[in-house]
């Protein structure tokens, strides 16, 4: 009809919003020739903006050009690529002209990392494809565009609705606005990290420290008899540097350096008074005065109490909250366990150790903690197979099983138990279910094409905490 523009179709599906604003004159030369007339005529009339309930936004294309061409690499004489559009959900919608006479639209969606063709002609992208509910509605899910504005509210022009990833792996949708290109710009920038090779691993304790705690950590002498100096824990990426200075004041400094970029991260900083204890069975127990903050993990507080013990000549801090987990290790396989449950002596210069993530080898026996000590199986303990899961799930790689002891005889949850040394058995699994008398142990199997276990475990099996 006289009058109407070409996008029309759009125009009445998709109302603009109040705050659409016309293009300049500078912004319609720049894309003419490039972009169809259609479009330039609908960018003079209605402008950029927000269109109708679905609020599709039209976009400045210099805005964006860049982080287009971040996601798709292309040499520079290749085909003619102009971002114009963005969905709800942060989708951006890009023209390409293919040849003289071809051209088609685009969908970059950057959480999946996925691209789409959605029509071979521009018009047809505004006319049918956003405006026929039956193509628009399968585009822009309509359940899941109310619930976040139900979540989240209304879109301003430049924003998205963002899922949040880590929620919804635990099937839990949490929805929040947030800008759109700072959003694409984060995710292409997660792909760069993924494809970057590994950083090499820092030369010293001071260049792998957090550049702003360079200064505020220095060297400490040890003093015989008396815990002050440097101590390091380090648990793959993870590291946790502690000070103890000989006037009763402490640094406790959390971090991690980036695999691929080396940089630090997760910085988490706590200063106070510690104090030193003599407990009744002689051993030394430091208490640090850790107030925690809303920027802390509540693991952070596991370092409140540390257990100082020395072997070879060298002084080691233990977790104490983390007692039981060593003495596992140490009566099944002779390690400490997790190499963040100890801190070792350092110096600042020091290389950077390649510490063990399975732990370090346990010192003598008679070197450990008392408390320690009192909680490590010389002996192994031997349970006995008393009753097998018969109605076990066929695609599950583990069979649960009860055994003739329980914690009030040594066991304790993920305690490793197994066939002894000389058992035609070739039995191994954890302790899962806690009992004072029988408790139950997953027992991992192999099963065959038809979901049934082969060679499992049987009542009267012998089980052991450390196959000698």
């Amino acid at each position: 009809m006289f009058g109407r523009i070409k996008l029309h179709p759009f125009i009445k599906a998709n109302p603009p919003h109040a705050g659409c604003t016309p293009a300049a004159k500078t912004l319609l030369d720049r894309y003419e020739g490039q972009l169809s007339a259609a479009l330039l005529e609908l960018w003079r009339k209605h402008g950029l903006g927000l269109y109708g309930r679905r609020q599709i936004c039209l976009i400045d294309p210099q805005a964006w050009q860049s982080t287009l061409d971040r996601w798709i690499v292309s040499p520079p004489s290749a085909t003619l690529r102009v971002p114009i559009a963005l969905t709800p959900f942060g989708t951006l919608l890009f023209y390409r002209k293919l040849t003289a006479v071809d051209e088609d639209v685009a969908a970059l969606n950057p959480v999946t990392r996925s691209i789409s063709i959605l029509t071979w002609d521009l018009a047809d992208l505004f006319n049918n494809v956003l405006s026929d509910p039956r193509q628009a509605d399968e585009f822009i899910q309509p359940a899941m565009l109310e619930t976040a504005q139900q979540q989240a509210g209304t879109l301003s022009s430049g924003e998205a609705y963002h899922v949040d990833p880590m929620l919804l792996s635990m099937q839990m949708l949490k929805i929040a606005r947030t800008d759109a290109l700072a959003l694409h710009q984060k995710l292409r920038a997660q792909v760069d990290h993924e494809q970057a090779p590994p950083a090499p691993p820092p030369g010293t304790i001071r260049a792998a420290l957090p550049a702003g705690y360079r200064e505020a950590f220095k060297d400490l002498e040890r003093q015989d008899g008396h815990p002050s100096g440097l101590y390091l824990s380090t648990y793959i990426d993870w590291r946790r540097l502690v000070a103890l200075h000989a006037d009763g004041n402490y640094q406790l400094l959390f971090w991690r350096n980036d695999h691929k970029t080396g940089e630090a991260s997760g910085i988490r900083h706590y200063d106070g008074r510690y104090r030193t204890l003599e407990t009744d069975e002689g051993d030394c127990l430091l208490q640090l005065d850790l107030v925690l903050t809303g920027k802390s993990l509540g693991s952070d507080a596991s370092d409140d109490g540390l257990y100082l013990m020395r072997s070879g000549g060298q002084p080691l801090l233990l977790q104490a909250a983390r007692l039981e987990d060593m003495a596992t290790a140490i009566g099944g396989r002779s390690t400490m366990g997790s190499s963040e449950h100890y801190f070792r002596p350092v110096r600042l210069d020091d290389p950077f150790p390649a510490e063990n993530s399975g732990g370090m080898e346990a010192p003598p026996f008679e070197d450990l903690p008392s408390a320690l000590q009192a909680l490590v199986h010389r002996k192994p303990l031997r349970a006995t197979i008393v009753e097998v899961d018969a109605h076990s799930d066929p695609e599950d790689s583990t069979v649960m099983v009860w055994v003739d002891l329980g914690s009030n005889d040594g066991l304790r949850k993920n305690m490793p138990l197994m066939s002894p040394k000389d058992s035609p058995r070739a039995l191994y699994g954890w302790v899962w279910q806690m009992d004072p008398k029988r408790c139950g142990v997953g027992i991992k199997v192999r099963r065959d094409a038809a979901g049934a276990v082969v060679n499992g475990p049987e009542t009267g099996d012998v089980l052991v905490s450390r196959a000698d």
